[in-house]
């Protein structure tokens, strides 16, 4: 199947994700990252049944912040993203809220207006992994859309073992740092989400900040779709990364 024949099939698809985690966990880098920008993404709105651009205060995290708003970065429209801020320390509603929005769109009548996926961010730059993976397990009750973990600032994670180990060794942290990395990543983050994942893998991304592409995780993602959507994903999202999208093709 070549791309014109997939074209012709498909012309107009959406492909939406739905990006999970608290604020400063990388997940406007990681936007821009995978739609190839430095520009902000529009944001739009459905009010009375029209769909509207909206612009939101920069400075309030949550007062005006709405899961149902629509991202799309201009250069790249194929992608649609929803955006759910992280959870307060046991706030069960907001759960409720991200939950009820995920079995909505799971079930929407038409393709291109589904959930195909969700990208749940765990920053790696802080002390206590388990709040940001709390409710990993929970965030789709129904299993149907992927969950794919992204753990995000491996970079710095690596650089606080790398410190550590200098501390402890007489500066010789080199000689074992990758297995260390290893251990820790395997004992205090895969292992706690791992089991709510079994068929869905995960990606570690480092270097954001300087411009380091997102394919890692874009195929993690192709992965983790059935056929039908992966083809629609290459169509209306990687039309820009050829020998993604051959490989995609080939798969379907």
């Amino acid at each position: 199947m070549n791309e014109e024949q997939l074209r012709f099939r498909v012309p107009d698809i959406k492909f939406r994700v739905l990006i999970v985690g608290r604020a400063n966990a990388g997940k406007t880098s990681i936007l821009k990252r995978v739609c190839e920008t430095t520009e902000s993404p529009k944001i739009y709105r459905v009010r009375n049944g029209t769909r509207e651009e909206i612009r939101l205060d920069p400075t309030v995290e949550r007062g005006d912040h709405n899961i149902e708003d629509e991202l799309v970065f201009t250069n790249h429209d194929g992608y649609i993203f929803h955006d759910s801020c992280g959870f307060e320390a046991g706030n069960e509603r907001e759960l409720q809220d991200v939950q009820d929005f995920v079995r909505k769109k799971a079930r929407a009548p038409r393709l291109q207006d589904r959930l195909h996926t969700i990208w749940y961010c765990i920053p790696m730059e802080n002390d206590r992994p388990v709040l940001d993976m709390k409710f990993f397990g929970s965030i789709c009750p129904d299993k149907n859309v992927p969950v794919i973990a992204v753990f995000t600032k491996f970079d710095q994670f690596k650089r606080d073992i790398r410190m550590k180990m200098g501390a402890t060794s007489g500066g010789n942290a080199d000689l074992t740092l990758s297995d260390q990395v290893e251990k820790i990543f395997e004992e205090q983050y895969w292992s706690v989400i791992k089991d709510h994942s079994p068929r869905y893998g995960y990606v570690r991304l480092e270097g954001m900040h300087k411009g380091k592409s997102c394919d890692a995780l874009i195929a993690e993602t192709a992965s983790a779709l059935s056929n039908e959507v992966v083809t629609l994903m290459l169509l209306a999202v990687q039309r820009g990364n050829l020998e993604m999208s051959v490989k995609m093709a080939d798969k379907s």
